[in-house]
């Protein structure tokens, strides 16, 4: 058990990029040996060149050696930086680029365990207690065969093969969001022959994998998702436009693709972190105004000065994508992947201060306030790379994994925003890469992570 400390380390190594990133996937995991950083957004299938957010657009496709944005989750690994080759996939420790939305179809995930990176989506398992991703343990009365919120407090880890019998030729799984009410995981999946993205559900007891809908005209998607109460959104990439996707599981064959509304706030670009209030039917996420950042060489011998975007909190319409700005996130130099969460009342940012260092802001949803925690400031070396962002509404714990150094484990930890202390619950088993995917609903954690044969699998944990 490590010692409660300030700042659980989200260690991404600052990044010579500027910009936000959004919640990475990553797609080949890297050995790990030197813990990574976080920052980038996720990329996955399609060949679309990611239009990277923040400074560094990537402009690859797929494969792009730039870590401008387009690099994939970060990761433990040996990997520095540049190699993010992997659309999006893999996580190095390069600095990676903020945001970029490129991800090469092929690619299916993981990280080093070491990287932080859960969303992020790992922040998607609805936090809205009555929402069927929530934390509530009530709500799963399903059809589905795992019961969400059944956990006794005594903490297991297991890891399940996905199942893709009945479709050989998925690859990358991602974007995983429980419903605690038919006790299925959602999510979706690229079919490598066929060249379409399916939206899917995975049984969650055995690892079945079933194709829902083909979501004809995706290139790529961006690990960014967000579900509650049977609304499933998430940001997609096709015919170099970005999309605001909506799935209704009762009836997914009624998807729509929205192009994000940016005409109110040109400046804005790449939304990133979004999570979904189902009641007052609007989602929480962030975006970038990258208008005068970039890096400015200040004469031989010297070191460049890198001018950061600026990062606002903004609200979307999932009608018709419009985007709305509000309060602007002074003094960061980006987000981190995988960490933003919405509990009812507040939605949660992981981002990176200036001069280096994490910090939880708070946002008030009401009126757009926040506070800044230092939870995120650890100063505890064995901790690293903080991911999978999710909170329990029960007992208003926040719970992820990172990558113990000194053990060279992968560990399921708590932390408590307001009293700023870290508690590691257990080890979880067999792991030694983590992707950006995760979600939770009860007492049950759900996370995409691999072991050293570096096959993703679904690793589903009680505690």
């Amino acid at each position: 058990m490590i010692r409660p400390t300030v700042l659980l380390v989200f260690i991404m190594l600052s990044a010579s990029l500027a910009g936000c990133i959004e919640e990475p996937i990553i797609d080949e995991p890297v050995p790990e040996d030197d813990p990574a950083i976080d920052d980038t957004d996720e990329v996955i299938n399609g060949s679309s060149g990611g239009s990277g957010a923040g400074s560094g657009a990537g402009t690859g496709t797929g494969n792009s050696n730039s870590d401008d944005g387009s690099s994939g989750e970060p990761v433990n690994g040996t990997d520095n930086g540049n190699d993010n080759t992997d659309d999006g996939s893999e996580t190095d420790s390069g600095n990676s680029g903020n945001g970029g939305n490129a991800t090469d179809p092929e690619d299916n995930g993981g990280t080093d365990p070491g990287d932080s990176s859960g969303s992020g989506s790992g922040d998607n398992g609805g936090t809205d207690p009555g929402d069927n991703g929530g934390t509530d343990p009530g709500d799963g009365s399903g059809t589905g065969t795992t019961e969400c919120g059944t956990g006794d407090g005594t903490y297991s880890s297991t890891m399940i093969a996905f199942d893709i019998s009945a479709n050989p030729d998925f690859t990358n799984i991602g974007g995983i969001e429980i419903d605690c009410s038919t006790n299925l995981l959602y999510g979706y999946a690229w079919d490598s022959v066929t060249q379409v993205e399916h939206f899917i559900s995975i049984d969650p007891s055995n690892g079945l994998v079933t194709s829902l809908v083909e979501l004809t005209g995706i290139e790529s998607v961006n690990s960014i998702t967000t579900y509650s109460d049977g609304e499933y959104f998430a940001s997609m990439r096709g015919n170099s436009n970005d999309y605001l996707v909506h799935l209704t599981v009762s009836d997914p064959s009624q998807f729509t693709m929205t192009l994000f509304d940016f005409s109110a706030h040109p400046e804005l670009d790449h939304v990133g972190g979004m999570e979904y209030n189902h009641e007052d039917e609007i989602i929480y996420a962030y975006a970038s105004d990258d208008t005068n950042s970039g890096s400015q060489g200040q004469g031989q011998g010297q070191q460049n000065t890198i001018t950061y975007p600026d990062i606002y909190v903004v609200s979307i319409n999932p009608n018709d994508a419009a985007v709305t700005k509000h309060t602007q996130i002074e003094n960061i130099e980006g987000v981190g992947s995988g960490t933003s969460a919405y509990d009812g009342a507040h939605y949660y940012l992981n981002v990176r201060n200036s001069g280096g260092g994490y910090s939880m802001v708070k946002i008030n949803t009401l009126d757009y306030s926040m506070t800044t925690s230092t939870v995120l400031q650890s100063t505890n070396e064995d901790l690293s790379n903080a991911g999978g962002f999710e909170i329990n509404l029960v007992d208003g714990l926040i719970y992820g994994y990172a990558y113990d150094s000194q053990a060279g484990v992968e560990v399921f930890v708590s932390y408590d925003v307001a009293t700023e202390s870290v508690v590691q619950i257990g080890i979880i088993d067999g792991v030694q890469y983590v992707t950006s995917y995760s979600t939770n609903g009860g007492n049950d954690f759900y996370a995409i992570m691999s072991g050293s044969d570096r096959v993703n699998k679904l690793v589903h944990i009680t505690y």
